[in-house]
């Protein structure tokens, strides 16, 4: 064995200069690698890897590595070889044939006004007769239009070789790589500077002529005076890498159509090991929900705080100008794919390896990341994908750890410049003191669960967007259905033998995001927990889902990212019933008015669009007069308001859940937008029509099993499924004809029809679990009128209908669950309780004084939590007038001290209380029920909020305005050995009355009896 020692005497830079002889020392080392593993190829990245076998199948990464040991003499060779060349990195291969979506070459770079004007794949035109990459440019008169093909970065050096086979109808198209210098900025693209070393040309026309480059280390080296002519003398143009194949495609002005076949890298050598490894942050404690807020009370200690930043030089915008910025929750899914789905950067929960920031710069994505604990300068020329660094990954960014995050800003801005950037974080309180330690802000959108009204959302977010002074801000919106529903979900179609849920409710995301368009963010981030590369039929919904609302921000992008935003929204009511049917946001963007509406028609993540109906929009004396057109078909369709002595009035027929309206004085606006929103017609076309109709599939499926099952009392509306299957029909024939705005058209409606019969069956579903809630036809049809919105149950909420359909039988054989203290509401049915004794003491509030004045712990175990107590009077007292039943109650009231507000949402939860544990032995499914009212709760995001410890905040069911007795009834799955408590907390300032607390567990027997204990002798 050639000792360690000796290697040190070996150097890359030797073995390169003697190519020959090195190139063969490499490939004799990778044929033996490749034995002493068994003919295993590694690849260059596990995700890139991934994603060709899944997404792109004709693309093929083989990387070689040093092999172990081998046991049979050939292995001495190896080793021997291995260390003679141990400083070498590894070398890959990347073989991608350009016969598959999505196409790879982007325009990146020219001088000549070039756009792509078709791009695609073309059938049997390819240099081997098969498939082939087409892309057809529009140029004038220049000298270049750079195509890219994005790789990893590698090193520059002379044994690096790409071939690939061009036809075309113009000479002098030319192949070659993009250098690009990590430490020189360029002070236009505000991206590392950049040079291209090409190599042969082509001169064949009208034929497929194979284009190849290799040996760039002497025209680099030329290259690299000319920079330092450019930036000056002391300009650092050190670690240089390669990060693309590209083709000048300039052939003159016109079209020009080029079709591209067979690309092939050789010499691969990463630029840094991809098993190098930022040094990361421990996992820091969780924010503890019960602790004291007193942020008014410490104005003096916020003011120091906020100066000690006020005078900071600032590093930049997180997100670029003039865009909204696409943002995915990342969990392990290959960039490449995410890249497909119409994403820009993705948010990282951890400190960036090489492999991932090698990975990004390939896939063109940025990445904002949790900062390092201390730079590897190993890892600096990667950096350039990182746009920023998160703050308060670790810990919430609340009051209790307001000197953790200020140590880290501070930590931050001390970084060497190569790691300097700006600093994200998410804010749940104090919005001026963590704004002025960031240079961007996320503002998360309330949980969907909690049903709060888009006009409240906006009101709660212009509040933030005003204390947080203005910083650019992102709006988190979560990207699937309720995390902690899912698990619950899971678990009882475990317990009951059906399948996991396999349809996500979109439209309810889709009508957050457009609400968050009205505020005009700078980027829209995808929350997700997890995986949407897993494969299940969900996750494929769930991506899906995400393609299209992502092409519907790139749609309007242009428009949104440089309007003013109103600070306000309009409710848009039904002529008849009076009802908000839909809201308004209001957009100006130079002579163009944006009117974002979305539906007000909505419950968690159902949403029902205004099929059959028609909204009237009243326009202002100001836009009377202009042009208007209709985008929501991803295209301009012309409207013609109706005016009249009453002022001008827009109806728009069958609105969808989303609708886009632009309002202009200049005739050529509608090009512009048509143009716009032509680019991501075809896509957002096979999504909407393939969502469409899985939905309209488990719809059908659903109503088809609750009907068997007898769990409804109505018959299926066969009228609404048999439209809606036709429309699909038309939608699909209109697709695949290319139509794309008309095939959008019938699949919206087929989406309207199959949800209102979604929403229908839901309704059905949840008859008969409230006392003395029964619904009628009005109800369960068009229009949301609060009924059900006050039921917890996991497989409802998640959108597994399938589940909800087998496990309402087992719901609904109970008189209800306060027939015990209110018999008169007892269902005659004769249907008989499966549900047991209460196992809550003291529910009823009936034992004498539960809780006096200030006192947290009473004889009966419950216990009680405060926050903001210097600028919020509260209350938690047992009162013996006004109960539901019996002669107590218990009141909970939050007085603000001062004439300002309380705030909604975590800032504004004031006061909790939690009942005493009710430990289950063995799983079970538990029912809590809760009769309480509300009064006072005025601001957004405001009321009672009711949830368990089993289900957490994210299951809890928000109360507000209900001056009468309201039944709240959550249902849950236990595991054994579980301690439940139920959880209470008031949000903002008002007064809560609770009342007659049971839980109580499914048991096999009809109406059982309390077990009694004998009495011992």
């Amino acid at each position: 064995m050639v000792p360690d020692r000796l290697a040190y005497y070996f150097n890359w830079k030797l073995i390169v200069g003697a190519k020959t002889i090195a190139r063969l020392i490499l490939v004799r080392v990778d044929c033996f690698a490749r034995v002493g593993r068994g003919q295993r190829s590694m690849t260059l990245s596990k995700h890139l890897a991934d994603f060709a076998d899944m997404a792109v199948p004709g693309r093929k990464t083989v990387q070689s590595r040093q092999g172990r040991r081998c046991s049979q003499p050939l292995g001495l060779l190896v080793a021997a070889a291995s260390v003679f060349i141990f400083l070498s990195p590894a070398l890959g291969q990347l073989t991608d044939p350009l016969d598959a979506y999505p196409p790879r070459w982007s325009l990146d770079e020219n001088d000549c006004d070039a756009r792509v004007s078709e791009q695609g794949h073309a059938s049997d035109s390819g240099a081997d007769g098969g498939r082939c990459e087409t892309i057809t440019l529009l140029t004038g008169h220049g000298t270049k239009a750079v195509l890219v093909y994005p790789i990893e970065p590698l090193r520059p050096i002379d044994a690096l070789a790409a071939t690939i086979s061009v036809k075309g109808l113009a000479r002098g198209i030319r192949i070659g790589f993009r250098i690009r210098f990590p430490y020189l900025l360029d002070p236009e693209t505000k991206r590392p500077a950049a040079l291209y070393v090409y190599g042969s040309s082509y001169e064949r026309i009208g034929e497929f002529q194979s284009l190849g480059v290799s040996d760039i280390e002497r025209s680099l080296k030329l290259k690299r005076v000319s920079l330092r002519n450019e930036f000056g003398a002391a300009a650092d143009v050190s670690s240089p890498y390669v990060d693309a194949v590209v083709l000048n495609a300039y052939g003159g002005p016109g079209n020009h159509t080029l079709r591209l076949d067979s690309l092939r890298i050789d010499a691969m050598v990463p630029l840094v090991d991809e098993n190098a490894v930022l040094p990361g942050i421990g996992a820091g404690r969780s924010a503890d929900g019960n602790s004291i807020l007193e942020s008014r009370g410490h104005d003096a200690r916020r003011q120091t705080l906020e100066s000690q930043f006020a005078d900071r030089p600032s590093v930049g915008s997180p997100f670029p100008s003039n865009r909204v910025t696409r943002i995915l929750q990342h969990n392990g899914e290959p960039l490449a794919w995410v890249h497909s789905l119409g994403f820009d950067a993705v948010w990282l929960s951890k400190p960036p390896t090489s492999s991932i920031l090698s990975e990004a710069i390939a896939a063109r994505m940025k990445i904002y990341a949790p900062p390092p604990s201390s730079p590897d300068e190993s890892l600096a020329p990667l950096l350039e994908p990182v746009s920023g660094w998160i703050v308060g990954g670790y810990e919430a960014m609340d009051s209790d750890h307001v000197d953790a995050h200020t140590d880290t800003t501070t930590r931050l801005r001390s970084l060497p410049a190569r790691w300097q950037r700006p600093l994200i974080g998410s804010p749940v309180e104090m919005f001026r003191t963590y704004s002025a330690m960031l240079d961007g802000v996320v503002l998360d959108a309330p949980p969907r669960v909690r049903n709060v009204s888009s006009v409240s959302a906006k009101s709660l977010r212009q509040d933030k967007i005003t204390r947080c002074s203005n910083k650019p801000m992102a709006i988190g919106i979560s990207g699937a259905a309720n995390h902690a529903a899912s698990l619950q979900g899971n678990a009882i179609a475990a317990r009951i033998g059906t399948p996991d849920a396999s349809y996500f409710q979109w439209h309810g995301m889709w009508r957050q995001v457009a609400d968050a368009l009205g505020d005009r963010p700078d980027a829209i981030l995808i929350r997700s927990q997890v995986p949407l590369s897993s494969g299940t039929p969900l996750q494929q919904s769930r991506a899906m889902s995400l393609s299209f609302v992502n092409r519907f921000i790139a749609a309007f992008e242009p428009w949104v990212s440089g309007a003013e935003a109103s600070r306000t929204c309009e409710l848009i009511h039904d002529a008849k019933t009076g009802l908000p049917l839909y809201v308004a946001h209001r957009l100006h963007a130079g002579p163009t008015t944006l009117l974002v509406m979305t539906s007000a028609m909505g419950r968690g993540d159902a949403a029902m669009a205004g099929d059959g109906k028609t909204i009237e929009i009243r326009l202002p004396p100001a836009d009377e007069g202009k042009l208007i057109w209709r985008l929501t078909d991803f295209s301009a369709e012309r409207l013609s308001p109706d005016t009249s002595t009453a002022g001008t009035k827009l109806s728009i027929v069958s609105p969808d859940v989303v609708e886009v309206i632009a309002i202009s004085d200049e005739i050529a606006e509608a090009g512009r937008i048509a143009s716009s929103a032509k680019r991501f017609a075809r896509q957002a076309a096979l999504d909407r029509w393939q969502l469409a109709s899985e939905a309209l599939r488990q719809t059908e499926f659903n109503w088809n099993g609750a009907v068997a099952a007898r769990v409804v009392s109505r018959p299926s509306p066969t009228d609404l499924l048999q439209v809606a299957r036709t429309s699909l029909e038309n939608a699909e024939r209109l697709v695949r004809s290319g139509q794309p705005e008309s095939s959008l058209r019938m699949s919206r409606r087929a989406d309207a029809w199959g949800a209102k019969s979604n929403w229908m069956l839901t309704n059905a579903l949840l008859a008969g679990i409230h006392l003395g809630e029964t619904p009628t036809d009005s109800t369960m049809g068009d229009l949301e009128t609060g009924f059900g919105r006050h039921v917890s149950s996991p497989p409802l909420i998640a959108g597994d209908i399938e589940t909800q359909v087998a496990w309402t039988p087992l719901l609904k054989t109970s008189v209800n669950a306060l027939a015990t203290v209110a018999p008169s509401f007892v269902n005659q049915t004769g249907t008989q309780s499966r549900w047991g004794v209460n196992r809550l003491a003291g529910g009823n509030f009936e034992r004498g004084p539960m809780l006096s004045g200030d006192d947290v712990l009473e004889r009966e175990g419950w216990s009680l939590g405060r926050r903001h107590v210097r600028w919020a009077d509260v209350e938690a007292t047992q009162i013996e007038r006004g109960a539901f039943a019996g002669k107590g109650a218990l009141r909970m009231r939050v007085t603000p001290r001062g004439s300002d507000p309380l705030p909604g949402g975590y800032e504004g939860t004031c006061l909790m209380i939690q009942s005493p544990a009710v430990r289950m032995q063995e799983s079970a499914v538990v029912r809590i029920d809760v009769m309480v009212r509300t009064l006072g709760f005025s601001g957004p995001h405001q009321g009672l909020l009711i949830y368990d410890s089993v289900g957490s905040q994210e299951l809890g069911i928000l109360v507000n305005d209900q001056p009468q007795w309201t039944p709240v009834t959550l249902f849950r799955q236990v595991g054994p050995n579980t301690a439940l408590h139920v959880m209470m907390e008031v949000i903002g300032g008002g007064e809560a009355v609770i009342d007659e607390i049971q839980v109580r567990t499914w048991e096999s027997v009809a109406n059982p009896a309390a077990a009694l204990r004998p009495i011992d002798p």
